[in-house]
């Protein structure tokens, strides 16, 4: 990151009965919750084809334990990289998300917050419509 600066796209669903909806702000990067609570804020988030894939790879890992393919590091090992790829997926599954859902990404935005990140896409989308 830029110092500090973290990245924040803007999606909003377009057409003139849609214009009371807020934007929604999806930071870049990688997302600290998804990475510690995989399967619960897929859930949340009601992302089902990625919630599958968690539990799948989960039952997958817990037979290799029971089965004793692998060792308890390996195991270990294993499901902290799926965590970690989780973590870093995470934020793109919303964002497709919103796209199915007919939201399109309006703009850009850097700033040091999600409130200042808010604040530059006001200020510009005035700007543009004044």
């Amino acid at each position: 990151m830029f110092g500090g600066m973290k990245i924040y796209t803007v999606h909003i669903k377009p057409g003139a009965e849609n214009a009371a909806q807020p934007p929604l702000f999806v930071r870049e990067g990688f997302n600290w919750l998804a990475f510690l609570l995989t399967g619960f804020w897929a859930l949340y988030h009601r992302l089902w084809l990625p919630l599958l894939l968690i539990l799948a790879f989960n039952g997958t890992l817990i037979a290799a334990g029971n089965e004793q393919l692998l060792s308890r590091f390996s195991l270990l090992a294993v499901h902290m990289g799926f965590q970690v790829i989780v973590g870093f997926a995470a934020n793109d599954w919303l964002r497709a998300k919103l796209a199915r859902s007919g939201y399109i990404m309006a703009d850009i935005t850097a700033a040091d917050s999600r409130l200042r990140a808010e604040q530059r896409y006001f200020e510009r989308s005035l700007a543009v419509a004044a």
